[in-house]
C-alpha cells in the first residue's frame, strides 16, 4: 500500500456559501481534467452541504474543513465539521420520490461503492469520508475499506 498524498484542504465558515469554495477546491486541485473531477466535486459538495445543513456551532469553532488526498487508486475525501448532538450522518432509507433532500449520503455511497464512513469525536465533531475511485472508467476492482483508509 502506498503512503497518503494529501492534496490540499480547505477550512470554511460552517454556511451554504461555502459549498461552493469546496467545489472550488477540488476543480483547483484535480482539474477538470482529472478523470474521477465530477464524481468528487459531487461527493465533496454532497458532503459538505450536509455539514453545514446538520452540524451545530460547536466548543472548537464554526468551521468545516474538506481535505482532499490520494490513497492507493482512489481520491480520498474528508469533510470535518463540528458534529451535532441531535443528528448523526445516515443514509435515509427510501425518500420520496420528490424530496429535495435526503439524498446526499445515497449519493456518495453509489460515487464510492460504499468505501465511506463517519469518525465520530464527540463534542469535538466528526469527520465523513469516502474514497472514490481515481480513474472510474477502469474495471472495478474489489476494494476494501481498510485497503482505501489513509493512516
Amino acid at each position: 500500500m502506498q503512503p497518503a498524498r494529501k492534496l490540499g484542504e480547505i477550512f470554511l465558515r460552517r454556511e451554504p456559501e461555502s459549498v461552493s469554495s469546496a467545489r472550488a477546491m477540488v476543480r483547483d486541485l484535480l482539474g477538470i481534467q482529472h478523470p474521477a473531477y465530477e464524481q468528487v466535486r459531487l461527493a465533496v459538495s454532497e458532503i459538505t452541504t450536509n455539514a453545514v445543513e446538520h452540524s451545530a456551532p460547536g466548543p472548537v469553532g464554526d468551521l468545516v474543513m474538506v481535505v482532499l488526498k490520494v490513497v492507493n487508486d482512489f481520491v480520498y475525501v474528508e469533510v470535518t465539521d463540528p458534529g451535532s448532538a441531535s443528528s448523526k450522518p445516515h443514509l435515509c432509507d427510501d425518500p420520496a420520490p420528490d424530496a429535495e433532500d435526503g439524498r446526499g449520503l445515497f449519493i456518495v455511497d453509489e460515487l464510492s461503492a460504499g468505501n465511506w464512513g463517519v469518525r465520530d469525536f464527540g463534542v469535538v465533531g466528526r469527520t465523513v469520508w469516502c474514497a472514490i475511485p481515481a480513474d472510474p472508467t477502469a474495471p472495478a476492482e474489489e476494494a476494501e475499506i481498510g485497503t482505501v483508509r489513509p493512516e
